[in-house]
């Protein structure tokens, strides 16, 4: 499997594309390209305080922590085509790390999109992530939903849309995502998954374009256990509200056939809205329910949903905020008929404020509980932080 992520790695630099089956990137996507700064450079450094650093359920043990963060982003474009480039790497240091935790971490992520306008009818899109990471992403939705090691996620989406009408158009994309654990114990769930999607859309107003959705995908895992093909049948709509606020769902069902646990049928939902007012206020919300690759080496299936909000809202000229909040459902079914659920909920909040010009002082807290039948994987954990970030 490693192997295989390796040569993941070098197609995602390589054809350099988007994301869509194993994660919430693609969820009623866009391609605004807005008028942004070619370049931008930012540099920050925080320090802060975690209250459990080892997810312990009980016996919690706490370490105040120092973090950096250096970040290129680049954008430029035509009429015809547009891209944008983000490259960022974060290291963190814990100060006092309990035994059989390391105390030092690091992210680092790559991302790229693309829109090509080959004639009136004619378009390309190609987005990418690639990123290597500590903590789970909630926003991607594709990690253990506990922090368990560091792990390399990448995704790639090729998409055509050809306008075959005024009001007739269909998109054909290919997807491939991958993820590979750093920690022997859970190299089991190393993954790689292949996603084919055509899409017939039909435009009912200038605003409203209905859509009829035909997935098929196929995931291979290196203990084998965990391989699967699905096929997914799905109807929905994308409906622009107004210029800046934009909504799509799907609906339908995943039909998942195993290659150990038999076949299964589930509904499946995936939507987002997003609101965006200038520079003043950005809010983006999403959900999906349907089958995921189960966490827990021995369990059978995981249906889960998932919800989460993000806003980014100016309060003045000098000060900012920002929040997120996600909830995650799991379901797990075992062989035994002891079955589980586990509840996740993740709050974020920000303020950051402008002391001069360039020079940004950030303020940061989190708190993430969870809920299990197992009492092993329940715990509650607060991170407080502050620091300052510069922009170029």
């Amino acid at each position: 499997m490693k192997k295989n992520l390796c040569l993941l790695s070098v197609a995602l630099f390589a054809a350099g594309s988007s994301a869509q089956a194993q994660g919430l990137l693609s969820i009623g996507s866009r391609d605004d390209f807005e008028q942004k700064l070619p370049f931008t450079l930012t540099v920050g450094l925080s320090t802060g305080w975690d209250s459990n650093v080892n997810l312990s359920p009980s016996n919690e043990q706490e370490s105040g922590y120092i973090q950096g963060t250096i970040r290129g982003d680049y954008n430029s474009g035509s009429r015809r085509t547009s891209y944008s480039v983000g490259i960022e790497y974060s290291p963190f240091l814990y100060f006092d790390a309990p035994e059989g935790t390391d105390d030092f971490l690091q992210d680092a992520s790559i991302g790229f999109s693309i829109s090509h306008k080959v004639n009136p009818r004619l378009k390309l899109d190609d987005n990418l992530y690639f990123a290597y990471e500590f903590e789970p992403d909630y926003n991607i939705g594709a990690s253990t939903s506990r922090r368990n090691s560091q792990y390399l996620y990448g995704f790639n989406s090729f998409a055509v849309t050809y306008s075959w009408t005024k009001r007739f158009s269909t998109v054909s994309s290919y997807t491939i995502t991958g993820i590979q654990y750093d920690d022997d114990a859970l190299s089991g769930e190393d993954m790689l998954a292949h996603t084919f999607a055509n899409e017939f859309r039909y435009a009912l107003s200038r605003t409203t374009t209905a859509a009829l959705t035909y997935r098929y995908a196929f995931a291979d895992y290196d203990n084998g256990f965990g391989d699967y093909d699905s096929h997914y049948i799905l109807t929905g709509l994308d409906h622009s509200f107004s210029r800046r606020t934009y909504g799509s769902f799907r609906l339908g069902a995943e039909i998942r056939q195993r290659d150990f646990g038999g076949d299964a049928t589930n509904p499946y939902f995936e939507g987002s809205f997003t609101h965006k007012v200038a520079k003043q206020t950005n809010l983006r919300w999403y959900g999906r329910l349907g089958f995921e690759d189960a966490e827990i080496g021995n369990s059978t299936e995981r249906t889960s949903f998932r919800t989460g909000l993000s806003v980014d809202q100016r309060l003045s000229t000098r000060l900012a905020a920002t929040g997120g909040l996600h909830y995650i459902n799991d379901q797990f079914d075992f062989d035994s008929g002891n079955d589980q659920t586990d509840d996740t909920v993740a709050l974020s909040l920000g303020l950051d404020y402008n002391v001069y010009k360039n020079l940004i002082l950030n303020t940061g807290y989190s708190f993430t509980t969870v809920f299990s039948d197992n009492e092993f994987r329940e715990y509650d954990r607060h991170m407080f932080s502050v620091g300052l970030t510069a922009r170029f």
